[in-house]
């Protein structure tokens, strides 16, 4: 099961980069936290993402202003 920002979510991939894809993340400017682990964007697509195990994934996006 995936929980993204601390909500149930039927949502199914296979990595973190299909489920950026899936969620239509921007190509910059956000950070992935899966399990409490700041991940890179580099390592995305290689982070599996089993169905079999629950994942915690936090999004950060970057917001300009002041």
């Amino acid at each position: 099961m995936l929980y993204i920002n601390q909500q149930k979510s039927l949502l199914q991939a296979a990595t973190l980069a299909d489920l950026a894809e899936q969620l239509a993340l921007p190509k910059q400017g956000v950070a992935l936290v899966l399990n409490r682990q700041l991940l890179p964007r580099t390592l995305w697509a290689q982070t599996q993402l089993p169905e079999e195990t629950d994942h915690h994934i936090e999004i950060f996006q970057l917001v300009a202003g002041g």
